[in-house]
């Protein structure tokens, strides 16, 4: 099976609908969603999709927004793979790809949050070279769900 690992075009906006919906997601909230670390707003938003028969089975978010400290940084978010090709070098391929895309469009870094039980994917990110920064503890405080 030859996979073509590229930057999402509008002809791939089908596609990737289908393919988010595939793995439990709403592409058009994804594709609005704002990137979760601190930039003072996402100066572009595209999406690397790799393809197959006019399918795509993987994709993510790759926002670029202004660092106060650093400049231009990239944040990669909603990186998914089809469950069948998981075990694959695909993650790899596609990381390799948003780095190089980074590196033309001259960015201090790329971030990414990563649930700290996805051991999987944290070591994809590794072997790419990328390194832990900080970790968090996500806290709420829920409230008792309102009639209206």
């Amino acid at each position: 099976m030859v996979i073509d690992v590229k930057l999402a075009t509008a002809q791939d906006r089908t596609a990737l609908d289908e393919f988010y919906a595939r793995e439990g997601h709403d592409f058009q909230k994804l594709a609005a969603q704002a990137a979760c670390t601190p930039t003072s707003g996402i100066l572009e938003t595209m999406f690397i999709v790799a393809c197959t028969n006019d399918m795509v089975v993987a994709a993510l978010k790759l926002d670029i927004g202004k660092d106060p400290k650093l400049g231009k940084v990239g944040v990669i978010q909603h990186f998914e793979i089809e469950d069948e090709l998981e075990g694959t070098d695909l993650g790899l391929t596609m990381l390799k790809k948003a780095i190089e895309i980074a590196e033309e469009k001259g960015l201090r870094a790329l971030d990414t949050l990563v649930s700290e039980s996805r051991n999987d994917v944290i070591n994809l990110y590794t072997e790419s070279g990328f390194s832990e920064k900080r970790k968090e503890i996500y806290l709420r405080k829920d409230f008792k769900p309102s009639l209206f």
